[in-house]
């Protein structure tokens, strides 16, 4: 073999574990539905999918929440009827758009009286 395919054979197997690196940093797979290879790929693309998916929500809404952030608020109220843009607001973004800025800065001014 020459050098140059031997530098690309290495640069392709390191592109493979940066891969794999980040997949066990962003990816949360607790149990394999199966053990097949099938499973296990079936499994890991539904999982991707659902990062993408959510990484696409989070930049749409401007969500000030992390991606795992998000994931959970979405598990935790799958069964409830939320409109998502609502549920990925952060607190304070809530007490603002409910009106409730002239009690905030009330507050603010007793507390500094």
């Amino acid at each position: 073999m020459s050098a140059q395919d031997v530098a690309s054979i290495y640069r392709h197997r390191w592109d493979i574990e940066i891969f794999f690196k980040w997949i066990k940093q962003n990816i949360v797979i607790k149990t394999l539905w199966g053990y097949s290879e099938n499973a296990v790929k079936t499994h890991l693309w539904v999982a991707i999918c659902t990062y993408l998916i959510l990484a696409r929500i989070k930049k749409e809404l401007k969500s000030q929440y992390s991606i795992t952030e998000i994931a959970t608020l979405v598990s935790v109220s799958a069964l409830e009827k939320h409109e998502l843009r609502e549920l990925l607001m952060t607190p304070q973004e809530k007490l603002l758009r409910s009106n409730q800025n002239q009690k905030v800065k009330e507050l603010q001014l007793e507390l500094f009286n």
